[in-house]
């Protein structure tokens, strides 16, 4: 018999058993009078036909062209009762006739029948009654939909059968359209080169009962296609950033995660697991891992200490070495400079996947031709995917000024120095000369800028990002920080996670109202404001890229931060001499000055930082141009006393 006839065959078999079965509970409900109507014989026997649909199931190949249904069962696990109860509830939807007997049941306006009747029906059509584990079963695998509230009976609780089963027994095979959109099922394949397995995973793989396996790393280093190429069964890839935030949704997919991947024999992979506890987690931990015994494999930037219901096995990994950054660079842009690509490899520690897109789009600037690529070129193409990523939580900035601009102490000035040559020669450090196996953690640059204001905290961050040919970006606050919970580690971990995939510097400027001091739990306010500072010291300890911190209050920061500083470089305020070389330097070539300007003067009597003396100069300028002549004294001077007016200081305006 050809498959579609023999599915045809099957579901005539199960609607005239289910329409048997039904008659027999209608004509039992009359014989007992709660259902109206005079009792009638029952003219089929529904034992019989349960015994001819076993029989000829037992001589079919099992196939979900031949017996969709039955296929299910055996995939998913279910009880031969269980599969029986599934076909009633199918056939009330694809039945006009059994439809019409399953209206008996009810007020007459529906289809769907109360557990109490479906369990008697499955009671007269199987000679054995469904009990509450086969019903929880259903349930948590969405093969039904009912409700378990206590407080309804059982005769008021409907139930009917899921879409997704009701479309397999039409032979319809296709992902849940529920949860089409965030997954992806990946078959394995063996074209090209795999990546090999690392040993560590291959032996988690093998223990009983199954851990879950985490690979842990940036975005973009390779982590599920290090998972992808563990399993040769194909996996379901589960983009759990697009899940529902509500929790009883969020649970719901993750059931029908689980019994996709069952019917389809893959395993599944969670992409991005939380940071955090959240409604997200708890139902990772509490629903699906618990629910699918099966192995279960993951990515996450962080290791997910809030697993409970498994054993979990983390797989670091590595950090692309400078050698194996080159070649792929070569690889992605063939044809390309040497010198290009040397420059690329050493300047930019990014992932793999960041070097393909950052290529691609630096070789789209110039029509494909990679013999054409310079510098720029890379660096525009990967500033374009950094955008990306980056531009909800912070914000590019540039800096016109240069180091000649600069006005600091000889020993805050070593310390920039200092800090450059960490950024440019840490591969040098850490890895030719092996210094990153004796620091184990902590392979990012961190340092704080504090001191007053206006001393050039800020302009350094964008001297040090423009020396480095990086680019600069200011976190916003605002859109960081949230006030519902758990949502401002969320935020942190996509910045921190985007900056790693793409490196630029972060720029996180009043860090103090950020990574403040812990203060004394008194109330869940200060329990969770303590969780963000825990959380942040532990993805700043993680965190490969560059980060700098500014604050005019030092103090107020977490000690446990500046531990984990690899400088903080204290701004003092400018002395006379300075703030004579700021007014001096604060002045452009090409502006019209006058011949009495006397810089000490100003420099001696206007105690400034550099801020106020940049305010002071744009401000006299104004004044000049719009009297018509150039920027003199007397300009300078009645700028820098607005100036201390503004501060709140009072000085003797003197002539000029």
């Amino acid at each position: 018999m050809e498959p579609y006839s023999r599915l045809e065959a099957v579901l005539a078999d199960r609607i005239r058993w289910s329409t048997a079965t039904m008659a027999a509970l209608v004509t039992e409900g009359r014989g007992a009078g709660w259902i109206a109507g005079d009792a009638s014989a029952t003219t089929a026997n529904p034992g019989a036909l349960r015994s001819l649909i076993t029989e000829r199931a037992s001589d079919a190949q099992l196939s979900v062209t031949i017996d969709p249904l039955q296929w299910l069962a055996a995939r998913v696990g279910l009880t031969l009762q269980e599969l029986d109860a599934l076909w009633i509830l199918v056939c009330c939807e694809l039945d006009p006739a059994t439809a019409r007997l399953a209206q008996t049941f009810g007020d007459g306006t529906t289809t769907d029948l109360s557990i109490l009747h479906w369990r008697r029906l499955i009671q007269l059509g199987t000679g054995t009654s469904l009990d509450s584990t086969s019903l929880e079963r259903l349930a948590d695998l969405v093969l039904i939909e009912t409700e378990f509230d206590p407080r309804v009976p059982l005769h008021r609780r409907s139930v009917r059968a899921n879409d997704r089963v009701i479309e397999l027994a039409r032979g319809e095979l296709r992902i849940d359209r529920e949860i089409e959109r965030i997954v992806t099922i990946v078959p394995t394949s063996h074209e090209g080169e795999a990546p090999s397995v690392p040993a560590l995973i291959t032996r988690a793989l093998g223990t009983r009962p199954s851990p879950l396996v985490v690979a842990v790393g940036a975005i973009g280093s390779g982590r599920a296609t290090t998972m992808r190429a563990a399993t040769e069964r194909g996996v379901i890839d589960v983009a759990l950033e697009e899940f529902a935030t509500e929790p009883s949704t969020a649970s719901r997919q993750l059931r029908v995660v689980a019994r996709e991947a069952l019917l389809f024999g893959v395993t599944p992979v969670l992409r991005n697991l939380p940071d955090q506890t959240g409604a997200l987690a708890l139902a990772i931990d509490r629903v699906f891992l618990r629910s699918y015994s099966g192995v279960v494999l993951a990515t996450a930037a962080t290791s997910p200490d809030w697993i409970k219901a498994r054993t979990v096995v983390t797989y670091e990994m590595p950090k692309l070495a400078s050698a194996s950054a080159e070649a792929i660079w070569r690889a992605a842009l063939p044809g390309a400079d040497p010198l290009v690509i040397d420059q690329a490899s050493r300047r930019y520690a990014i992932t793999p996947q960041a070097i393909l897109v950052a290529a691609a789009n630096a070789a789209a600037t110039v029509g494909g031709e990679s013999s054409a690529i310079e510098m720029s070129h890379v660096h525009d193409g990967l500033r374009a995917h950094l955008s990306k990523q980056l531009g909800q939580l912070a914000n590019r900035i540039e800096w016109k000024q240069t180091w000649d601009d600069l006005v600091l102490p000889a020993d805050q000035f070593d310390q920039i120095v200092e800090l450059v040559a960490r950024v440019r020669h840490r591969r040098k450090v850490l890895e030719t000369w092996g210094f990153g196996a004796k620091v184990g953690k902590g392979f990012g640059i961190s340092a704080l800028l504090s001191g007053p204001p206006g001393t050039g905290k800020t302009m350094v961050a964008g001297l040090i990002a423009n020396e480095l040919g990086l680019d600069l970006y200011q976190v916003d606050l605002s859109r960081i920080v949230s006030k519902y919970i758990g949502e401002t580690e969320k935020n942190l971990a996509l910045l921190f996670d985007a900056a790693e995939s793409g490196h630029g510097i972060l720029l996180f400027d009043e860090a103090d109202s950020l990574f403040a001091k812990r203060s004394e739990v008194k109330s869940s306010n200060d329990r969770y404001a303590n969780l963000e500072v825990n959380y942040l010291l532990q993805r700043m300890e993680q965190f490969t890229g560059i980060s700098l911190l500014t604050t005019n209050h030092e103090t107020a920061i977490d000690e446990a931060f500046r531990r984990r500083l690899a400088l903080h470089v204290r701004f003092p305020l400018p002395d006379a001499a300075q703030r004579s070389a700021l007014w001096k330097a604060m002045i452009p070539g090409e502006a019209d000055v006058g011949d009495n300007l006397d810089f000490e003067r100003l420099g001696c009597e206007f105690a400034m930082s550099g801020g106020y003396v940049k305010n002071a100069v744009v401000r006299a300028a104004y004044l000049a141009a719009d009297g018509g002549g150039s920027i003199g004294m007397s300009h300078l001077l009645r700028a820098a006393h607005a100036e201390y007016e503004a501060l709140g200081k009072v000085t003797l305006r003197a002539a000029a």
